[in-house]
């Protein structure tokens, strides 16, 4: 039986039994998205999608009295809140509807703030909780931002916050695992954000030139056999370029087997290949935990995939990889799913949704994770009515799980009646994998989690080196950040 089928199928034959009890991206507005779905559904194979809709919030019946609910975003994000009216898209609509139904069941008044950018929402939040004000009952907030806000007391423990259960499928099982520090959690991730998914790492394939060399057939059982890893996707990359213009030198009017955005769009390669870089000790605590000889192969294949392969274009901007890929002059291009909503609208070629590759075939899983711009969630610690919080963000969360992922599904296939259900699986794989390391989204920035873009943003090969130099103020910085975490928690 192939690998990845059976881990989707225990996945879903646990919805089912649940059910019986359930940094920088691509300019997004989600609103706008796919207008042409008018009047089209969100489609999907009834097992699955009735699988979700069975999964019970466990809820209780509440009427909070028309009570406001206010609720902050930063603006790079604030389509995941604000839907003022179903506009035909199906993403926007799904939202829309998210947000009528938690109202009218909870006889709550939803108040969605665009709070602007991600450094005025931080103002506001400490303002706010400063001068001891309930002016937010939740916040999402870009997650670097948000992780020093955590660090700062100004956000509730999730795990004292009544009704809200973190271990339901609409929260990052990955987010409880890495990102508390003695079992205490300030900020979470999960469906609640349809952005966290929209910015989730994959991996794209131009099914056409895949037809050209015979991998377009076979792509999708290459990878649920367990056997698309990175030396199986380098060998598809290799000597791959095509002189198209006929001028000896390789331009962006070429073909070539990947268009790569060298910064941001490598660091999934850490955590695809199966690492992180911050584990927890016996007591909790995150500790640094690089392997440092798998992550100097790493940093090899990872360069000898972008700058050796004569197979690949390469820049650090944020345009040149996805206007060869909509061109159809890659075979792959590594990017968000993003992408495939808002900026494959007009490409001539089929395309395929494929995981960050894994770094063997014995690594059982495919791992990948939301660009440092996604949003994390949090309940400011000034918040007045905690049983309303957990109640209201609970449901929030649970209906963007049941109608919001699937119409971020079916927008990103541009699926349309009959779905590709092999295709849906992939992209639940790729959804189900997403990481969230402690030491990337405490990392400020330039720190531990952002060590292959740094590397390869400066065409650089040598990591034991680089870690070398790096090492004791990386410990430094964690010991920090865990003081400053526990002090929070106290």
């Amino acid at each position: 039986m192939k690998i990845m089928s059976r881990i989707t199928a225990l996945l879903f034959a646990g919805l089912l039994l649940a059910s019986c009890s359930d940094t920088a991206a691509p300019t997004a507005d989600t609103n706008n998205a796919d207008d042409t779905a008018a009047t089209e559904a969100v489609t999907e194979p009834a097992d699955m999608l009735e699988a979700r809709k069975q999964i019970s919030d466990d809820l209780p019946e509440k009427d909070f009295g028309g009570a406001d609910f206010p609720i902050v975003t930063y603006n790079y994000t604030h389509t995941d809140y604000i839907a003022e009216q179903e506009t035909g898209a199906l993403i926007n609509d799904a939202i829309f509807r998210r947000n009528s139904r938690v109202s009218e069941r909870f006889h709550v008044n939803l108040i969605l703030e665009d709070g602007g950018n991600e450094g005025e929402v931080t103002t506001k939040i400490q303002n706010a909780v400063r001068a001891g004000d309930d002016t937010y009952q939740l916040v999402s907030q870009h997650m670097i931002q948000s992780a020093k806000l955590a660090m700062q007391n100004y956000f509730m423990d999730w795990y004292t916050v009544d009704h809200v259960n973190l271990e339901k499928p609409w929260w990052n099982q990955h987010c409880t695992e890495t990102l508390s520090i003695d079992n205490k959690i300030f900020t979470m991730a999960g469906s609640i954000s349809p952005s966290f998914m929209t910015h989730t790492y994959c991996v794209y394939l131009n099914k056409r030139l895949g037809n050209d060399i015979d991998v377009t057939a076979t792509i999708y059982d290459t990878v649920l056999d367990g056997k698309w890893t990175i030396d199986y996707y380098s060998s598809l990359v290799k000597d791959s370029w095509v002189d198209l213009n006929g001028n000896s030198t390789q331009d962006d009017q070429d073909q070539y087997g990947l268009a790569a955005q060298v910064t941001s769009y490598v660091t999934p390669f850490i955590y695809s290949f199966g690492e992180t870089t911050v584990s927890r000790d016996a007591n909790g605590i995150p500790v640094l935990s690089i392997n440092e000889e798998k992550a100097a192969d790493m940093v090899s294949k990872v360069y000898s995939l972008i700058y050796e392969s004569n197979g690949t274009i390469t820049t650090d901007g944020w345009s040149l990889h996805q206007d060869v890929f909509t061109a159809g002059r890659a075979l792959f291009m590594n990017g968000v799913f993003l992408h495939a909503i808002e900026r494959f609208n007009n490409m001539e070629d089929d395309y395929a949704i494929l995981p960050y590759p894994k770094w063997d075939e014995a690594q059982t899983e495919y791992l990948t994770m939301s660009d440092g711009a996604s949003p994390l969630v949090s309940i400011p610690t000034t918040c007045a009515d905690i049983e309303r919080a957990g109640i209201v963000i609970e449901a929030l969360a649970a209906e963007s799980y049941k109608s919001v992922i699937p119409a971020i599904y079916d927008t990103a296939l541009k699926v349309r009646g009959v779905r590709d259900e092999t295709s849906m699986q992939i992209i639940d794989i790729i959804e189900r994998g997403n990481v969230i390391d402690f030491g990337y989204v405490f990392g400020d920035m330039n720190k531990l989690g952002f060590y292959m873009s740094i590397l390869m943003g400066t065409k650089t090969n040598n990591f034991a080196s680089y870690y070398e130099k790096q090492k004791k103020s990386w410990e430094k910085h964690l010991t920090t950040i865990i003081d400053s975490y526990l002090e929070s928690a106290n």
